[in-house]
């Protein structure tokens, strides 16, 4: 019996940290300025430069979660091999090449998490002769997690698989 899993390769936008540092500085100025400095004393240029840095802050804060990770590629894990087409140039790893395969589990995607469309999940493969390969790939709910899980915890991956938690996570694998 056969069984595959098919999901997407991603490759998640990172944000500068440097911008990011000084981006949460400003939304917790104006966040101060808007709602805890004195009413009367405000500035109507520094209220709405407050507001407007205030929103995008809502933005980066929450909004984050809505955008869709860039699609690079997809790739089929099934009890015989493993296909993945990345910019259009397929591969197939046969499980008797692979030396070993190791997922670092964050969680899938739902509204409780970090996104709606899955969370940073890392699969990286190792071949006998020594290639790695290493992809971001979708866990889009909880039947796509226990359809990989199936997969990988068969007695064809066994010896070669091996799996991490993201500190980050909330379900278990």
């Amino acid at each position: 019996m056969t069984t595959e899993y098919k999901t997407e390769i991603v490759k998640t936008k990172e944000f500068n940290k440097i911008f990011m540092i000084v981006f949460g500085i400003l939304y917790l100025i104006s966040t101060f300025y808007i709602f805890l400095y004195d009413k009367e004393n405000l500035n109507v240029y520094f209220k709405y430069l407050a507001l407007a840095i205030y929103t995008s802050g809502i933005y980066f804060l929450f909004g984050q979660s809505f955008i869709k990770p860039k699609k690079i590629g997809n790739i089929k894990i099934s009890t015989e091999k493993i296909e993945f087409d990345i910019n259009g140039l397929n591969n197939s790893i046969p499980l008797n090449e692979l030396e070993n395969v190791y997922l670092k589990y964050m969680d899938y995607g739902s509204w409780t998490t970090h996104s709606v469309f899955g969370n940073k999940n890392y699969l990286k493969l190792t071949e006998k002769s020594g290639k790695k390969y290493d992809f971001e790939i979708l866990i889009r709910n909880r039947n796509s997690k226990n359809d990989l899980k199936r997969i990988l915890n068969s007695e064809e991956y066994y010896e070669k698989f091996d799996f991490m938690k993201g500190g980050n996570s909330r379900t278990e694998f």
